[in-house]
């Protein structure tokens, strides 16, 4: 009997959570559709390029809807039970609310391990990648955007000037660059022709020249010098992020770098709540299915008019005070009113407990609250 009401149990849970999984990746991925749209239209963007970007900020919502999804699912698998007073009978049987959470523990075990996943190496990978790609989009804009007999100025401190563009090739005739270099002493590139290149990574451009020369003048030392090449490859920023690791921010660091991130903080004597927080958090939403599990189940088992609703209305209020809870103890944090550890696990601590009360008045078949009906 209890191998029977386990794949029962288990079953009722899928379902839903399948389901509000899927509702609610699909109503976060519409606040992309802007994105989408003007990749596409702006930056003529294909399906395979936009289909690489959906993939990339999908974890950035799963992370939150794979939680959410399963207390959802829990409730609504609960109140469904209660209000067909399956679960009388099955406590009839002898089964009690101990024996009814071992399906339940599992799946919200298999749940919490694949969030874990995802926000230890999905999540950094996706917003790291969600970058490069717009940054890949916009630097292809840039480089089909020079336009014949006209001065470009979009490359960081180049001004840059072709007298002829192969629209097919990308190959450029009677070219001449005004770079402003360090040192404040100006070069002037003249070539024949040349071609530009984007590279795998990094914020850079580079344009391969082709019988030409280069001229530099040097008001300090008096001096003007002129070397002629045969091919030169000129770097040219096109002002996009940074591969480093100072460069990224916390959500595109993995967690062992937002552990070093936090030590560097630390020896320079600059506050780290920030990156431990953050650092925490990968492990405080994977931790929060189990915690959810644990308040999903007596709250499900209350005796509801209309269970179809109740469950997401009671998911809705769970959710809703646990954020404002981390919301509030994550400013503690940061401001350093309270340890950036605490911060983390604070709201999760709360309702753990909250949790666990719940559930062993809800196993002695005692109201929710002591002075509940």
């Amino acid at each position: 009997m209890p191998g029977i009401m386990t794949r029962y149990v288990f079953k009722e849970i899928a379902v839903p959570f399948i389901l509000s999984l899927a509702i609610l990746s699909a109503t976060a991925l519409l606040s992309k559709v802007v994105k989408l749209v003007e990749l596409a239209v702006v930056y003529g963007a294909g399906l395979p390029f936009l289909l690489r970007f959906v993939a990339s900020v999908m974890p950035s919502f799963l992370i939150y809807t794979i939680p959410v999804s399963f207390l959802v699912a829990v409730l609504a698998a609960f109140t469904r039970l209660s209000s067909d007073s399956e679960l009388t009978a099955m406590k009839a049987s002898g089964l009690g609310l101990t024996t009814l959470m071992r399906p339940v523990a599992a799946a919200a075990l298999a749940v919490a391990g694949a969030t874990l996943l995802v926000t230890l190496y999905a999540f950094p990978w996706g917003n790291g990648n969600v970058k490069r790609l717009i940054y890949e989009a916009s630097r292809n804009a840039v480089v089909s955007g020079i336009e014949e007999k006209t001065f470009y100025d979009k490359f960081k401190g180049v001004t840059l000037y072709v007298d002829h563009v192969t629209p097919d090739t990308g190959e450029m005739e009677g070219i001449f660059i005004a770079e402003d270099a360090k040192g404040g002493e100006p070069n002037a590139f003249f070539a024949t022709k040349g071609a530009l290149a984007a590279p795998d990574a990094g914020s850079s451009v580079y344009m391969k020249l082709y019988d030409g020369a280069v001229h530099r003048r040097s008001a300090a030392k008096g001096y003007y010098n002129v070397a002629a090449f045969s091919t030169y490859t000129l770097e040219l920023d096109a002002g996009g992020p940074e591969p480093t690791l100072s460069g990224r921010t916390n959500r595109e660091l993995y967690a062992g770098e937002l552990a070093q991130k936090a030590a560097e903080l630390k020896a320079r004597g600059e506050s780290a709540s920030g990156a431990i927080i953050d650092l925490h958090k990968r492990l405080v939403l994977p931790a929060s299915v189990l915690v959810f599990a644990v308040l999903a189940v007596p709250l499900g088992i209350q005796k509801v008019r209309a269970p179809r609703f109740t469950g997401f209305s009671v998911a809705l209020g769970v959710v809703l005070l646990y954020y404002i809870a981390s919301t509030a103890f994550e400013s503690l944090g940061e401001r350093g009113a309270i340890n950036p550890v605490l911060a983390a696990w604070g709201s999760t601590i709360l309702f753990a407990a909250a949790g666990a009360y719940i559930f062993l008045r809800a196993a002695k078949d005692a109201p929710v609250l002591p002075w509940g009906r």
